[in-house]
């Protein structure tokens, strides 16, 4: 697995994660630095899962506004539900080991 690097106050020295076209995700996945119960190996591995997810769900975003098919339209819809709950459920945990 690649290491990312998670610099700066944005949620990653990533252009990409530095806006948010839905609105209703917290990109940042710096909030991982500051659990004080967990281990830096979970948490490098908790910030790396929340940046899938956060990629992911904005991808599927991205691509449910591209398309004109109705069904593929709500596949995508649907696929970026599913990351954002994910992400969401991430994190709630940590949230949960503060």
């Amino acid at each position: 697995m690649q290491t990312k690097n998670y610099t700066g106050s944005t949620g990653g020295t990533d252009p990409f994660f530095r806006s948010n076209p839905i609105g209703s995700m917290n990109w940042n996945t710096e909030a991982a630095s500051s659990v004080g119960t967990m281990n830096s190996t979970d948490l490098t591995i908790l910030q790396d899962e929340m940046h899938t997810e956060a990629l992911l769900y904005k991808k599927c975003s991205v691509y449910a506004g591209y398309f004109n098919d109705p069904a593929l339209k709500s596949l995508a819809e649907n696929a970026a539900e599913h990351h954002h709950r994910h992400f969401d459920s991430l994190h709630g945990y940590l949230n949960a080991s503060n």
